[in-house]
């Protein structure tokens, strides 16, 4: 919901003489200890990496805990909410898979779990954005097999 149009795919390709595979955007590998996050993902749910010895959360999930390093853990339901810590937008500069996508947000947000995570911001007018705002997650279908965490302001 920008001001800006989108470059289309098709001027993209002509431009740069790029086959679809040029403009394939990069998905997710999930690690073994990363694929519960992006199962729940596909399920619209958010969740996180809780240590079972230390209570610590990580985000992104890692193979242990960084705070004490333990390998117990369990996974919980994040509640959804953040607050935007930093955000960037941008109008140029990205791989030939993002341009299509241009201008677009890209954010640092504070979960009320006490992590930080990197994500879109979508739905939403840019000069709306400000360090600090409440923002709730969404999910993007991107595949059948990915779906991608994003947020966006919370509507009041």
């Amino acid at each position: 919901m920008s001001k800006h149009e989108p470059i289309s795919i098709d001027a993209i390709k002509a431009m740069m003489n790029l086959s679809d595979e040029d403009l394939k955007k990069p998905l997710p590998v999930p690690t073994a200890w990363s694929q519960p996050f992006w199962d729940a993902a596909r399920e619209h749910r958010l969740v996180l990496k809780r240590c079972s010895k230390c209570g610590n959360i990580d985000h992104p999930p890692y193979l242990y805990c960084t705070a004490c390093q333990a390998d117990e853990h369990e996974w919980i339901e994040a509640s959804g909410k953040g607050t935007l810590f930093a955000y960037a937008i941008n109008y140029f500069g990205v791989p030939f898979p993002f341009w299509a996508d241009l201008p677009y947000a890209l954010g640092m947000i504070d979960l009320a779990e006490g992590v930080r995570m990197i994500s879109n911001i979508v739905d939403c007018d840019f000069e709306e954005l400000e360090n600090g705002m409440e923002l709730e997650v969404v999910f993007d279908d991107v595949t059948d097999e990915v779906t991608l965490p994003k947020w966006r302001p919370v509507r009041k």
